[in-house]
């Protein structure tokens, strides 16, 4: 099991919770959000971070539209983002009025549609659900009786759906139908328990799938046949996600966390929360973007 990754800190963000890392090929620009702090924010070729938009509201889950937008899910609604002017849209409506409610990761489906996890940060049973929102954002339940829904992902050819339940320390796959709705859902893989829970995903070229293990202090890659091939130790304990970038979708970008983290744990961790790479020897599948409706954003 490979171990010996040059693991580098790219960025010094400092994140309560950062998430949703994306990455723009035309620009050479990775987006990635703090979700406590609700800022959206750009990580530039020359290492320079600087936020493109901040809320009152949390923001979860973030995905590229086809017009080089961003769209983005604030609480439990979804918004969008024009990176030229700054302006936003709610369009969506709000799917839940709890104020423990939220929506957590994402990603855009082979249609071109926004996928997203609500679930409830007050641990309630399997209350979480996927949610996706179309061109209109107009919203459909497409999974429910998910304890934590967090990262999404598609197969490269996009006929398998990936999906985590962070609680039930679960990795989901499901067969999409022509439709895009994920049915015969089986067990992919249980991550050891020892090794904290499942949070964000990746998908390399080769069907592998890379998780970031929150608490865990580590990335754990499974092939396509659900075997653990290799392990990442990070030097902080909360790696949150992780998605594919750089020329050849050959480096792996990963966010980290300080979220709750004691005094204590973070003069051992002093770099929690900031942003790393690693250069896997598979490259990485490419994300699918959200279509825009034509005038849909100012």
């Amino acid at each position: 099991m490979r171990k010996d990754y040059d693991l580098r800190n790219i960025a010094h963000v400092g994140a309560t919770l950062g998430e949703s890392p994306v990455w723009d090929a035309q620009k050479g620009l990775l987006y990635f959000v703090d979700i406590v702090e609700g800022r959206i924010n750009v990580l530039r070729p020359e290492g320079k971070v600087d936020r493109v938009y901040e809320s009152a509201a949390r923001i979860g889950a973030l995905a590229l539209t086809d017009r080089g937008n961003l769209i983005f899910t604030e609480d439990a609604s979804v918004a969008m983002l024009n990176l030229e002017t700054g302006a936003v849209r709610h369009g969506s409506p709000i799917i839940h009025e709890g104020a423990s409610y939220r929506f957590n990761d994402g990603a855009c489906d082979p249609q071109g549609r926004f996928v997203t996890g609500l679930m409830n940060e007050r641990p309630d049973g399997n209350s979480g659900a996927l949610y996706r929102f179309d061109s209109a954002l107009n919203a459909r339940l497409i999974q429910q009786g998910i304890a934590l829904p967090n990262g999404v992902a598609w197969s490269e050819d996009g006929r398998t759906l990936f999906f985590v339940d962070s609680v039930a320390c679960a990795i989901f796959q499901a067969t999409c139908s022509a439709e895009g709705l994920p049915g015969d859902i089986r067990l992919f893989v249980e991550t050891p328990a020892e090794l904290g829970r499942p949070d964000g995903i990746a998908l390399d070229k080769e069907g592998g799938l890379w998780v970031c293990q929150f608490n865990g202090g580590c990335l754990l890659r499974y092939d396509s046949n659900g075997c653990l091939s290799d392990r990442v130790i990070m030097p902080v304990p909360r790696p949150t996600s992780c998605c594919f970038g750089g020329e050849g979708l050959a480096t792996l970008f990963i966010t980290t966390a300080r979220f709750a983290m004691t005094p204590s744990e973070l003069l051992t961790s002093p770099d929690a929360g900031d942003v790393y790479t690693i250069h896997p020897r598979i490259s990485g599948s490419r994300r699918h973007v959200f279509k825009e409706r034509p005038l849909f954003m100012p």
